[in-house]
């Protein structure tokens, strides 16, 4: 299957090369990246010929598509363009850089260190490698100067798509996923049996993770645009959130919203009013809810779902012990339950927490990197939304919120969703305010023609200036 991947890696990269040179540049942006989302929601893996050793289709479609752009700027004689805009090479130049060092300290530990779980440290460079390709496809779609509603508006049909799964899944008592459509989504750790939606994720841990992920982008998106399409797919994203029966994802998507009730601009004409009556409806609906619903809703995510978050603080405090062990370098990624049973006889499951994960098995100077790489993307689009820094904020928090609380490192969907939307914010072009896009052709316009009764204009400023 490899093989067949690799013969077929030179056909896919002619197809898409076509197609971007055919489609504009907000089709090219869209194509790429919806067949980008179907390969990664397919979950083909490729197997290397070793037991539980597999690649992703993902990694082979990311690299195709980066492969046909580049080729296309060069065609179109436009690689002059990938040393315009200095900021925008430096960011790239700074992620990239720090996801490749990643990359060669994954090698080193594969040569220095004894690998007993040979497939998830494979899965973990795998992972890291689609996390360069892709900040190379968004600094590519940048310098042909995408648009970040075109990468938004994939996102919300996305969404929209997963949410229709998850409700499927709920009423069919299925996963309907392509390897495990007969598949219950029936959950067992609680004191009964109980439905938990999975979405395109395949675990229901997951699905919350990426339902939280989305919705500041359906939020965003819905406050921008007022359409009932965007309305529809954040209520059909907050009710698949809810299937998932995921605490975490909750509250996360809480902390999104009060975030955007604290700091987001409601219009021009008694915005305090409006804010101060969106908080007191949300206040009062959770009073009510809360008296209404309490014993119910305890009995559904605690009874019924299982008391499982006490055992999250045990193994962190346990984390940091055998953090000392392998302080600088790691023990290994994806080697943290093997290492547990061998050297210290205790049967863990993952860690539930990304970033303590990448502190434990890729050690101190692995975790800085990864976390350099997203304080800087966050820090980089709060510059680029002064006027609406709730949506980043937003975004980041709630992100953190849930990769720290559910093993997000082995879901890998929730991981490449996170990055195309916050790699879209930094890397495309942002759009403008509504009504601002007027006022700035207006003031273009006014500057075509300077007034000859102030300074005269010379022949090396103007060209010094352009």
């Amino acid at each position: 299957m490899l093989a067949i991947m690799l013969i077929f890696i030179p056909f896919m990269t002619g197809g898409l090369l076509v197609a971007v040179h055919v489609l504009p540049s907000a089709g090219k942006a869209a194509a790429l990246l919806c067949f980008l989302l179907a390969v990664m929601v397919s979950s083909i893996q490729l197997s290397l010929g070793y037991r539980d050793v597999y690649l992703d289709a993902t990694m082979f479609v990311l690299f195709s598509a980066d492969l046909s752009l580049l080729v296309y700027l060069v065609l179109k004689s436009k690689y002059q363009v990938l040393r315009s805009e200095a900021a925008s090479g430096k960011r790239f130049g700074l992620v990239a850089a720090a996801l490749t060092i990643i990359l060669l300290a994954l090698a080193a530990q594969g040569y220095v260190l004894d690998m007993s779980a040979i497939g998830l440290y494979v899965y973990n460079v795998n992972m890291f490698l689609n996390l360069l390709l892709l900040v190379l496809l968004f600094y590519l779609l940048g310098k042909l100067q995408v648009r970040t509603s075109t990468i938004l508006q994939c996102i919300v049909w996305f969404s929209v798509c997963n949410s229709s799964l998850g409700l499927l899944q709920y009423a069919m008592n299925k996963s309907l996923l392509l390897f495990s459509a007969e598949d219950t989504i029936n959950y067992y750790e609680g004191a009964r049996v109980a439905k938990r939606v999975v979405g395109f994720v395949g675990a229901s841990n997951g699905a919350g993770n990426l339902g939280a992920i989305l919705f500041p982008v359906l939020l965003y998106e819905w406050m921008r645009r007022k359409s009932l399409l965007h309305l529809a797919a954040m209520l059909l994203n907050v009710a698949f959130l809810f299937l998932t029966f995921t605490r975490i994802g909750y509250l996360s998507v809480c902390v999104q919203f009060l975030v955007f009730l604290f700091y987001a601009r409601m219009g021009q004409r008694h915005p305090l009013l409006k804010k101060l009556g969106v908080m007191s409806a949300a206040g009062i609906a959770g009073v009510l809810v809360y008296r209404i619903f309490y014993d119910e809703m305890f009995r559904v995510l605690f009874l019924d779902r299982g008391d499982t978050e006490s055992h999250r603080f045990v193994q962190f405090r346990m984390a940091f012990q055998i953090l000392k062990e392998h302080a600088w370098f790691g023990l290994g990624a994806g080697q943290y339950v093997p290492y547990m049973q061998t050297y210290h006889g205790i049967d863990d499951i993952a860690i539930h927490s990304q970033f303590i994960n990448e502190l434990i098995e890729q050690g101190i100077f692995g975790f800085l990197l990864f976390f350099l790489v997203y304080v800087s993307l966050f820090l980089w689009s709060l510059g680029k939304y002064k006027g609406e820094r709730w949506f980043p904020v937003a975004l980041f928090i709630g992100n953190f919120i849930v990769v720290n609380f559910n093993p997000n490192q082995y879901y890998s969907l929730c991981t490449y969703t996170f990055f195309i939307i916050a790699l879209g914010l930094v890397f495309t072009r942002k759009d403008l305010l509504p009504g601002h896009e007027a006022q700035e052709n207006r003031s273009l316009e006014a500057s075509k023609y300077p007034n000859q009764n102030k300074h005269p204009i010379h022949i090396m400023q103007v060209s010094k200036g352009g």
